[in-house]
């Protein structure tokens, strides 16, 4: 029975355990440059999202790739990467913050010829 648990601890292990990965962290740069943010300064929402979509295509991106490349297992990579995505960039209903924001669907017709 301990031998079963161990097991599964060791090749079912969250991503930041046997593996050792970190959780993506990234700066807030200043709009337009190179330059992180000091603490006490604040983004507006819209280039909020410009920085956390720059940090997804800089940052999250490359350290997917960098996961990869020391040939940790591809479900964990991927799924390191979508928890950044849904901690940063999934739109969330205001009055109940653990609620996603269901966006309405439309049926289209389209005629092909």
């Amino acid at each position: 029975m301990v031998y079963k648990l161990l097991f599964f601890l060791a090749f079912f292990s969250p991503y930041n355990g046997y593996y050792n990965l970190q959780q993506i962290q990234c700066p807030n740069w200043i709009p337009g440059t190179n330059e992180i943010m000091p603490e006490q300064m604040t983004l507006s929402p819209a280039l909020d999202l410009q920085n956390k979509m720059r940090c997804y295509c800089q940052i999250v991106k490359a350290k997917e790739r960098e996961c990869l490349a020391d040939n940790v297992p591809r479900n964990l990579c991927i799924e390191r990467t979508k928890d950044w995505v849904t901690a940063n960039l999934v739109l969330r209903n205001k009055k109940f913050p653990t609620d996603f924001v269901q966006l309405p669907t439309r049926n289209v017709i389209i005629n092909v010829e």
